[in-house]
């Protein structure tokens, strides 16, 4: 998914983690994530490769990619209408 905000991952990050309550973990190679479920992760990064929606969010499910898709329309839902960020889907 990406949103049409402009702000850092850092920024993203903390913002998304303390207004849902989603956990912060650190991988051993130092890359963050949220996880709002014990199975679902969610990525943040920027890449201006869309300078429309430079906010990329990125979903992974460990039960599998049906499950991935759910939760993703979730997510996005939940985001979208709590932060006022215009968010497209993306493969």
């Amino acid at each position: 998914m990406r949103a049409d905000t402009r702000i850092t991952q850092r920024d993203a990050l903390v913002m998304l983690g303390s207004t849902f309550r989603f956990p912060l973990e650190i991988d051993d190679d130092g890359s963050a994530y949220l996880r709002p479920t014990s199975d679902t992760t969610l990525e943040v990064h920027v890449d201006e490769e869309d300078p429309l929606h430079p906010l990329v969010l990125t979903v992974w499910h460990w039960k599998g990619p049906k499950e991935a898709l759910l939760a993703r329309d979730q997510l996005r839902t939940l985001i979208s209408h709590k932060t006022g960020w215009k968010i497209i889907v993306t493969e």
